[in-house]
């Protein structure tokens, strides 16, 4: 992936078909959208019921989701 990267740096990706180990998960798939993203996610679903692998607001979970690390 790295030599990838390096042809195209901001190339993006599609969520269902992404690196499991992508360590900028939330740039490479949500781009410039994720702040907005984020917010209507803890807007609508404030406890966390919703959630897939590098999901909006992922972070602060475990790597399977489904312990909140915070």
């Amino acid at each position: 992936m790295e030599e990838m990267r390096k042809l195209a740096p901001d190339a993006g990706s599609y969520v269902a078909e992404s690196d499991f180990f992508e360590a900028g998960w939330q740039q490479a798939h949500w781009g410039p959208n994720y702040p907005r993203l984020l917010s209507v996610k803890r807007r609508y679903d404030p406890a966390g019921l919703f959630f897939t692998h590098h999901g909006v607001g992922l972070e602060g979970s475990s790597a399977n989701g489904f312990t909140k690390l915070e």
